[in-house]
């Protein structure tokens, strides 16, 4: 067939180099060059190599070859726990908006980060290109240097994050606590020496760590120099935060005269425990056996509490009264002698020590200056404290935000932002096994770790879900999630 039969169409393909073949009345492409015969004295077309088919709408390449092409613009990126975590915080993301709006984008990377991966300043770009979120938040700056200057300039804006956190301060109760921040820089000033839980002798920051009673949340953070660790940062802190009133419910540690007249002036209420030995506390009701000796009782977690209310004056002028109930735990005291009973075997303890704390065995003592609350809803408060001693596991140990290397005072205020976002994502998830009853099965870094072998991969021009593994199947039932590509 001469290049004359051939369409116009097919013609415009015929470049130097190549060759068209027509077979079965469909017209071939190949690359060909020429070689020289020198047993005939002529030369020859060689094919080397299959170029692809002419049609009328252009030149289809060979199988091979698309998909070797397709391949190229394939592209994997982690999904479920991103997506999770957006359709978790669509009102969390309004209020950055509303506070950060040139950060908002940085700042909410930054805390998924923290809170998938515990992820330092220079790892959070690529946690963010190799996940959804950079799909879903595109044209976020998250470069290690670009974030360095974000924290610093959103650390000296204290008001704003006053503000955003102000929403999350709801009703009028909160659980305060203070924990400290090592930090081990020398441009952080408010930093002061001090021992942590391994007997280091390190800078500290002391972190004061609202909780909402009520929504089961953080609500509101304030650090404060390492030198100040008394009460008077509480009653600053509530201030700032601006509650009417707040309930702290401390440990053992903070009750004196002198801190439950502190925060009776700053208007707080309490829930103090006392130590076995305090004076305040009288073991007349145990030490006589007869549970008639005690006011009441009710159930808790199916364990029988017994108690007994006394009152006691308080301090200064006006001479307030005080509660002090004393709380017997029917389980409690069974497992504290069984303990003591091993160790008399094992010639650690004595029965002299016995005798000598027998009666204060499975007890509980609090003191309170709240009217409110009865002996049950008081003991049921003391016990909700397990939350913010939860935040602050969470805080040091799934965030390992406790230790900082930031330069200065204000990016250590914007580094705690961070924190403090990632900890409201953190609990977010909390509150999705909670609503499940997961709680028992699993934890909200289980629920990140199996949702993020949930992909999704791009193939040229579109998106797809890829295989989704049994156990993160399972989870996505046990929660009521499922996931689609747009």
């Amino acid at each position: 067939m001469t290049t004359t039969s051939f369409p116009d169409w097919v013609l415009r393909y015929r470049e130097k180099g190549t060759e068209v073949k027509r077979i079965n009345g469909r017209y071939y492409l190949y690359k060909v060059r020429g070689e020289y015969d020198a047993s005939a004295g002529v030369s020859r077309k060689v094919s080397e190599a299959y170029l692809g088919k002419l049609t009328p709408d252009g030149l289809v390449k060979p199988k091979q070859e698309r998909t070797l092409e397709a391949m190229k613009e394939v592209s994997v990126k982690e999904y479920g726990a991103s997506s999770l975590i957006l359709s978790v915080s669509t009102d969390l993301i309004e209020l950055l908006k509303r506070h950060y709006p040139d950060e908002w984008k940085e700042l909410f990377v930054m805390a998924a980060a923290r809170f998938f991966h515990a992820s330092p300043l220079k790892n959070v770009l690529a946690h963010y290109s190799s996940s959804h979120l950079s799909d879903a938040l595109d044209g976020a700056t998250v470069s290690p240097e670009s974030l360095s200057r974000l924290l610093g300039s959103v650390g000296l804006r204290r008001e704003r994050a006053v503000g955003f956190m102000s929403s999350f301060v709801t009703g009028g109760q909160a659980v305060m606590d203070l924990t400290h921040i090592f930090s081990l820089s020398e441009g952080v000033i408010s930093a002061t020496l001090g021992h942590n839980g391994d007997g280091e002798y390190l800078p500290q920051v002391n972190l004061v760590l609202l909780l909402s009673l009520e929504e089961h949340h953080p609500s509101f953070f304030r650090l404060v120099p390492g030198s100040i660790s008394d009460v008077s940062t509480i009653r600053a802190s509530v201030r700032e935060a601006g509650l009417s009133g707040a309930l702290v419910i401390g440990d053992k540690a903070l009750y004196s005269k002198g801190n439950a007249a502190s925060l009776e002036q700053g208007g707080l209420a309490y829930i103090l425990p006392l130590k076995r030995n305090s004076k305040l506390v009288h073991y007349a009701p145990t030490r006589s056996g007869d549970r008639r000796k005690f006011d009441g009782h009710f159930l808790f977690d199916e364990r029988t509490i017994w108690y007994k209310e006394s009152v006691v004056s308080g301090g200064g002028t006006k001479r307030k009264k005080r509660r002090v109930i004393l709380f017997l735990d029917e389980g409690l005291k069974a497992e504290e002698e069984k303990d003591f009973m091993i160790n008399i075997r094992d010639r650690k303890l004595t029965m002299a020590k016995y005798y000598e704390r027998q009666y204060s065995m499975g007890t509980i003592a609090v003191i309170t200056n709240s009217l409110s609350f009865g002996a049950q809803r008081t003991f049921e408060l003391l016990k909700e404290r397990i939350d913010i001693e939860q935040v602050f596991d969470t805080f040091k140990n799934t965030l390992h935000a406790d230790r900082s290397y930031v330069r200065d005072d204000a990016h250590l205020q914007g580094w705690m932002l961070v924190n403090f976002i990632a900890l409201l994502l953190y609990y977010r998830v909390y509150e999705l096994l909670r609503k499940n009853e997961a709680l028992d099965d699993y934890s909200p870094r289980d629920v990140v770790m199996h949702l993020s072998r949930a992909y999704k991969l791009r193939v040229g021009e579109r998106w797809f879900l890829s295989e989704i593994p049994k156990q993160t199947r399972t989870v996505m039932e046990r929660l009521k999630i499922s996931f689609s590509i747009p």
